[in-house]
């Protein structure tokens, strides 16, 4: 009887120690609208810095531009076994006058993802480059603060091809 409730125990803490760690590996969140918004208006890389670390990413490498330094963070993920590398790219201009976020990925859905976050927002024809590419489909959204493009398909970006979902969000 004695080994009876540590044997119990230890059958107990096995199970739950593996469902926690399956269901580690099938789930990739990711930040809400008003959160993107938020990093948006911060135009401070290193508290945009923190804030990203907070989700997994870690940063990858700093680009300087004409008018503008972006900064790409990576994170590794597995869905349903199958791995994915999601992008975060925070642009600020020179001056900190605006700044831009990116998320980039396979993974997830983010048009279902974030479409109905962005009801409140006005939908417009999109004007943007990833508009422009026949295979790819773009919806943009503002409000008096922000604008933002959320696409699927197959978007073509400096920063990799074959990603299947993008948003940007960036301040006016």
């Amino acid at each position: 009887m004695k080994a009876f409730f540590p044997t119990i125990l230890l059958m107990l803490l096995t199970t739950f120690g593996v469902q926690a760690q399956t269901a580690s590996t099938t789930t990739n969140p990711f930040p809400s609208i008003t959160t993107l918004t938020s990093w948006a208006s911060y135009n401070s890389q290193s508290k945009f810095d923190i804030e990203v670390r907070g989700i997994g990413f870690k940063f990858e490498v700093k680009s300087v531009e004409e008018g503008s330094t972006a900064f790409t963070y990576i994170r590794k993920v597995t869905v349903n076994d199958i791995s994915y590398t999601d992008r975060i790219v925070y642009r600020i201009a020179n001056g900190n006058t605006a700044s831009i976020i990116s998320l980039v990925t396979a993974s997830t859905d983010l048009v279902s993802l974030y479409t109905p976050q962005l009801s409140t927002y006005k939908s417009n024809n999109c004007k943007t480059e990833m508009s422009k590419d026949k295979n790819t489909t773009c919806t943009c959204y503002e409000n008096a603060n922000y604008s933002i493009d959320v696409c699927d398909e197959r978007v073509k970006l400096t920063m990799g091809d074959g990603n299947k979902y993008f948003i940007s969000v960036a301040k006016k």
